[in-house]
């Protein structure tokens, strides 16, 4: 085991580093303990060792979404899943592509300790987990005294993750030769796009011109050029989404102006979908970019849409608050849920079912943006409706380290609330 290639150490050091535990204790719990017991890392280990190594071993517990460990850190023992999920992934680009995941009476680690190589993975709870670590110069000495049974178990378990990883590995390369050619159809749009959209604005402003005491020509023209910019912004922004690079170009809003924006930009298209409609906001100064995060809102959106499929008691509510320090944005339907198949692999690249059209780009667009921003996006599907929950600092982290400013008080709005029903 110590002259494993290269290429299963590269793939399978999938130790779990603890950086912020929420707990930490010996175990003593009788149920937990019953849970470490049949745990499938203990198969081929004589009773003795396996309770001395119980013994040393230690609980810790995260939060939904908490990471484990991060690509780099030193391998210090194996992890036991003791309860709930673990997820295993790398980042590519600007998203983070999942490798497998980890279930209760699982195991991971081991390779990491084996080859003494540091994590080439990160991991992070999907859902709240709690995990009983093995340390690792433990470990090691108690193999030296098992039988050769063990070491096998623990290779099998190797040759498992190296089909697992291979089939992920093939699936990723087919993922990037189709954003290969979904970014050279971008950049082209970019090009063929610019003229005309350049003709339409000039349009624009000269209608406005021609009337300028009138209000309501100077909302339609403001509207037009807009949706111009928004054009040439949705193109530029797949794109870099293909080349995995993202451009935050953040601006001070509220939470008010966002969702009212937002809901000016699409009155229309409620109306037509027939459905009920709520938009709330709780009035907090924010700093996004907004142009990307209107965007993530109406891929939200029109997949709530596609979900309802013209439900006559459809319902969608959108609702925009801060609490802290996370500028939080809610999307919930009561249509079907997300089917069971693609629940795990939602946000990531051509990911789609049941759809006439589309490609599968809509929900890793949203992943990207909240990435993007330092945040992250929460999901709850069933039977009974769907729920998006996209958390991204109140104000933009700059990499610089530049002082933010936060806006003005009196630039906060007062209680939006906005109903359509049809």
């Amino acid at each position: 085991m110590g002259c494993l290639p290269h290429r299963v150490r590269a793939f399978f050091r999938l130790t779990l580093h603890i950086v912020e535990p929420l707990k930490r204790k010996e175990t003593t719990d009788k149920t937990t303990n019953m849970d470490a017991h049949a745990n499938k890392f203990w198969e081929g280990f004589s009773p003795e060792g396996k309770e001395r190594l119980l013994r040393s071993m230690v609980l810790e517990g995260y939060p939904d979404r908490g990471y484990l460990f991060r690509e780099g850190d030193p391998a210090d023992g194996v992890c036991m899943v003791l309860s709930g999920d673990v997820e295993v992934l790398r980042k590519v680009g600007s998203h983070e592509q999942v490798l497998g995941r980890f279930v209760e009476g699982e195991f991971l680690g081991e390779v990491a300790v084996l080859d003494g190589g540091g994590r080439s993975t990160c991991a992070r709870a999907h859902g709240p987990v709690t995990i009983g670590k093995i340390p690792k110069e433990l470990l090691l000495e108690a193999l030296l005294q098992e039988s050769p049974s063990v070491s096998l178990h623990l290779f099998q378990q190797l040759l498992s993750y190296l089909r697992r990883t291979n089939d992920l590995f093939v699936g990723e390369m087919l993922n990037k030769e189709k954003l290969s050619v979904v970014g050279e159809m971008a950049s082209s749009l970019m090009h063929d796009l610019r003229n005309p959209l350049a003709g339409i604005r000039i349009s624009a402003d000269l209608m406005s011109e021609e009337d300028p005491e009138s209000p309501k020509t100077a909302r339609y023209c403001d509207g037009i050029r807009f949706q111009c910019d928004r054009v040439m912004a949705m193109t530029r922004d797949l794109f870099e989404f293909t080349k995995g690079d993202p451009c935050l170009h953040p601006n001070q809003t509220t939470t008010t102006a966002f969702l009212n924006h937002f809901q000016s930009l699409h009155e229309d298209y409620f109306r037509q979908t027939g459905l009920f409609w709520e938009i709330l906001s709780e009035p907090a100064a924010i700093e996004i970019d907004e142009m990307r995060c209107l965007r993530l809102l109406q891929n939200l959106v029109t997949n709530a849409v596609e979900a309802l499929n013209g439900n006559a008691n459809g319902q969608i509510h959108i609702r925009g608050w801060v609490e802290d320090s996370m500028f939080n944005l809610s999307i919930s339907d009561n249509g079907p849920g997300i089917p069971e198949a693609i629940r795990d692999r939602v946000f990531q690249p051509f990911v789609t079912h049941g759809k006439k059209g589309g490609i599968g780009l809509g929900m890793a667009i949203v992943n990207n943006v909240v990435t993007a921003h330092h945040g992250n996006v929460k999901l709850e599907t069933s039977e009974k409706g769907t729920h998006f929950l996209a958390q991204l600092p109140q104000f933009a982290i700059h990499e610089s380290n530049s002082p933010i400013l936060e806006a003005p008080a009196d630039a906060v709005e007062e209680l939006a609330v906005a109903l359509i029903l049809e």
